[in-house]
């Protein structure tokens, strides 16, 4: 869900599959398999939104206390379609008798969709506490709490916190373990990623996570992300001044988010086209985009379509209309609540749980492809990453320990707290070593800190799965090549040669550096 987007809420049914806004409990992700009947039902709602929905009002009408997945199938289908305030009340009363019932997974998912409403219409102290709402009442790893990140995303963005945004945004991605297996949320993070990336880096680097937000919501069958992948291409085409070029792909996202029924994307599409355009034909789509904003009641969609026709109509000398248009202008602006965006900042710092960017690290980490053969290899990797995770991680100390003999007893002594130590195994499931992460003594170890700290050995471990298995990892290390050995020492005593003392110097360590280099290159 990219910036003012609204996105479908989600599901985890049993056995921890997910499922989209309006399935039934226990229907699992859209595949290319034979599907059930509550799959077949959610692509219904997914890709003929005109045919699930009056069968899901004839259900919420006829009931006191409507199924509250049956209101959130409504909502997502009215919500892409700019209606989804008709459902308000009943929203608000579903997630009060959810609470009451400590229904904590489904007042988290009505939450969260109260939260995008909100944000719709520009209402973002509303939208930030809905969404810090489902964070409190879901679980981390939940695709509630995955959208709720996203959301908050949303906000920082908006209010032009991009690195802090950028944060978030990692958060949502790595603590949802099934995002490998959800097209849909794929798509939503990767359309965020591009306009972050666009703002920061330019419209180059957005092109990839474009291509791949384009792929991912034609595998779920979601027009309505298709259509918001082409916009943002338009937009970096205009950006790199292909002005031509993007009005093609503006007038393509255009047809495509009509023909969805997408309202608020077509409104954005046609403020695009009226920037392309010149005369009688930008004014016309901006005034289409004006009375879609109205039809929505999206203030910001308003107030922008309102500023590009003032702006048209003193090109064109008519002064009086562009008054009138400027003022409206800023008074719908007014209504934004401008004035209060740093105390609205700070509201959102507490969600910021990474400010040195160590999800980010990480998650680059994870996603690289090194091949490794060789303990030394698997060395130079780590020596490599050492000082950025050192920084990114707020840490005094990190120890990749290798040990050839076994760890005493088969454990590793865990945790005082002043430091971590994760035991290491390779693909056998053998004990080869440990990682060591320390801090200043007495500093407490975070719920977030725990989990960096566990994904970062998921890193090294997923390196040691790689290595070959010559019997046991110990006679591995033990016969390892004499040349790599004296690499790793290499290795170890130069980043020694970094962090010690004058003293430590003093008792010799160049020359035992200056020696080990020598080995290296005679053993070369």
């Amino acid at each position: 869900m990219a910036i003012g987007e609204r996105g479908e809420g989600g599901g985890k049914g049993r056995g921890g599959r997910t499922r989209p806004a309006g399935a039934r409990r226990g229907g699992g992700a859209v595949t290319r398999t034979a599907l059930s009947p509550q799959a077949r039902w959610e692509r219904l709602v997914m890709r003929r939104p005109g045919l699930a929905l009056p069968r899901l009002q004839r259900l919420i009408a006829r009931e006191d206390e409507p199924p509250f997945q049956a209101l959130l199938g409504a909502f997502f289908i009215l919500e892409r379609w700019g209606r989804g305030p008709e459902l308000q009340a009943e929203l608000e009363r579903a997630l009060a008798r959810a609470l009451q019932h400590r229904l904590l997974e489904e007042a988290a998912e009505l939450s969260e969709a109260l939260g995008r409403m909100h944000y719709q219409r520009g209402d973002y102290v509303q939208a930030c506490n809905a969404w810090s709402q489902t964070l409190e009442l879901a679980d981390d790893e939940t695709r509630w709490a995955c959208l709720a990140r996203i959301g908050l995303a949303h906000l920082c963005f908006a209010l032009g916190d991009w690195a802090r945004g950028g944060r978030v945004l990692d958060q949502a991605e790595l603590h949802y373990p099934q995002l490998g297996d959800d097209p849909y949320m794929r798509s939503k993070i990767a359309l965020n990623r591009a306009v972050s990336l666009r703002a920061t880096q330019g419209p180059q680097a957005a092109l990839p996570r474009l291509d791949e937000a384009r792929a991912d919501a034609r595998a779920v069958g979601h027009r309505d992300y298709e259509a918001e992948a082409m916009w943002h291409h338009a937009r970096c085409a205009r950006d790199s001044g292909a002005l031509d070029h993007a009005l093609a792909l503006a007038l393509q996202a255009e047809d495509l988010s009509r023909r969805s029924r997408y309202r608020w994307l077509q409104a954005q599409t046609l403020l695009l086209v009226s920037e392309l355009r010149r005369g009688a034909e930008a004014v016309a789509a901006a005034q289409q985009a004006l009375a879609l904003g109205e039809a929505i009641q999206s203030r910001s969609l308003q107030a922008a379509a309102h500023g590009r026709l003032g702006q048209l109509m003193a090109e064109q000398e008519q002064l009086g209309p562009s008054w009138y248009h400027q003022q409206q202008r800023q008074r719908l602006e007014a209504t934004l609540g401008q004035t209060e965006l740093p105390a609205r900042l700070e509201q959102l710092a507490r969600f910021d749980t990474d400010p040195h960017g160590a999800e980010g690290l990480l998650l680059a980490l994870g996603r690289s492809s090194a091949v490794v053969a060789s303990i030394a290899e698997v060395e130079a990797q780590w020596q490599q990453a050492r000082p950025r995770l050192m920084e990114a991680l707020a840490l005094t100390g990190l120890e990749l320990r290798w040990t050839p003999g076994g760890l005493a007893g088969g454990r590793i002594e865990r945790n005082d707290r002043s430091s971590q130590l994760l035991t290491l195994r390779d693909a056998s499931g053998g004990a080869v070593g440990a990682l060591v992460l320390e801090r200043a003594t007495g500093a407490v170890w975070s719920r977030a800190d725990r989990s960096r700290a566990e994904r970062l050995a998921g890193w090294l471990q997923r390196l040691i799965a790689q290595l070959p298995l010559p019997g046991a990892t110990a006679a591995a290390i033990e016969t390892v090549d004499p040349a790599e050995q004296a690499r790793a020492l290499v290795a170890t005593l130069e980043r020694l040669s970094g962090e010690t003392d004058a003293a430590v110097q003093a008792a010799g360590l160049p020359q035992a550096l200056a020696l080990a280099r020598r080995l290296a290159a005679r053993l070369g």
